[in-house]
């Protein structure tokens, strides 16, 4: 009777210590934040802090590049400081002249800049100076199909090395056909499977006039993160990256418990009004849309934020994966009721771009867990 007790207990302690183990699984289980407001120093310069159009950091998160669109500038800011330090202006015609609708900005090492539209796409130093003009058509890339008619600059980024574009090409106003990879030395390209994330095409909604259009809703994204491409979509957690080193591509599903792997029901893709457009909008946005992943080097972690906007209000998502990408905690931001703005992730704490009265300013997330 005793040892038979016994034995019965230990069962039990290690039932009790298995179900305590999983209950420890979710590492935001107990998240806390708080927010700061840091206003950042501009000197005696003027200008619309409103009106930036693309960032990025340099490779040690220590100075921040904001383009400046109505003056085709960059303005770099000392993010450990938080001041303006320099103004960089741009041409817009002649042989060093930028993209004109500047859709795509990534800062590369030793201060230069991979900048490009649909038309034109180049590397330019901080100083303005075109270092290479690369024309990536279809007609000037091999590897393609021959009868293909998308663009190729969808997204586009350039690897770190400068040796290869990376990007998701389409028709516009079609679903995106692939990832592109595309040597920039033989010019030649091949384009790889990512059919686990066409669940987005339902998910977005297009309304014609005349010549003009308006999409929105989801759309697959391509960012850098970590010195890792990753390739994600707002309609669903599922994610491939792309390792530009070994040419490699890995498709991940994350087992969300906190929210829905991904939207669900049918949406129409066209409509015959902008009001029914934002109608559709609204219903799409109030299940869960991803975004963009980041890289925190404290903790070796990577984080991602999701929403979801109901009548009232929106609830705000904190996602934590670990180095290899297992989604390893989910956390509600209780108190935040909107989408966090232009964040990204430096020395362990979220910041988001944001303008205070009539200055550029950052609010400081600091998450405790």
């Amino acid at each position: 009777m005793n040892k038979s007790f016994k034995i019965l207990a230990l069962l039990v302690l290690v039932s009790c210590s298995e179900k305590e183990d999983k209950e420890k699984t979710n590492i935001l289980e107990d998240l806390s934040y708080s927010v700061d407001t840091l206003l950042m120093d501009v000197g005696e310069e003027i200008f619309n802090p409103g009106a930036y159009y693309g960032s990025d950091l340099s490779e040690d998160c220590e100075t921040g590049y904001w383009f400046y669109e109505p003056k085709k500038q960059i303005h770099e800011y000392d993010l450990v400081n938080l001041k303006l330090t320099a103004i960089h202006p741009f041409e817009t015609d002649g042989p060093n002249a930028i993209p004109p609708y500047l859709n795509y900005f990534q800062a590369l090492p030793n201060k230069e800049f991979f900048m490009a539209d649909f038309a034109k796409t180049g590397i330019y130093t901080i100083e303005g100076n075109q270092i290479l003009n690369l024309r990536i058509q279809l007609e000037t890339v091999s590897g393609f199909d021959s009868e293909a008619t998308f663009s190729l600059t969808n997204n586009i980024h350039l690897s770190p090395d400068k040796k290869k574009t990376i990007s998701l090409p389409n028709n516009f106003t079609g679903p995106v056909e692939g990832l592109a990879v595309i040597d920039i030395e033989t010019m030649t390209g091949t384009l790889k499977d990512i059919s686990k994330l066409d669940l987005t095409n339902k998910y977005n909604v297009t309304f014609k006039q005349g010549n003009g259009m308006t999409r929105s809703g989801d759309f697959q994204t391509l960012q850098l993160v970590n010195n890792l491409f990753f390739i994600y979509s707002g309609s669903l957690s599922d994610i491939y990256t792309y390792d530009w080193k070994t040419d490699s591509l890995r498709h991940y599903s994350f087992p969300h418990q906190l929210v829905a792997k991904s939207k669900t029901g049918d949406f129409p893709t066209e409509v015959d009004s902008n009001e029914r457009r934002r109608e559709v909008m609204k219903e799409m946005k109030k299940q869960i849309t991803f975004g963009d992943f980041y890289w925190d080097e404290s903790r070796n972690l990577y984080f991602r934020l999701g929403s979801m906007t109901n009548e009232t209000d929106t609830s705000v998502f904190l996602f934590a994966y670990d180095k290899e990408l297992n989604l390893i905690g989910e956390a509600r931001l209780k108190g935040i009721n909107k989408m966090i703005p232009r964040p990204f992730f430096r020395d362990g704490k979220l910041y988001s771009y944001h303008v205070a009265g009539e200055s550029p300013a950052l609010a400081q997330f600091t998450f405790n867990f």
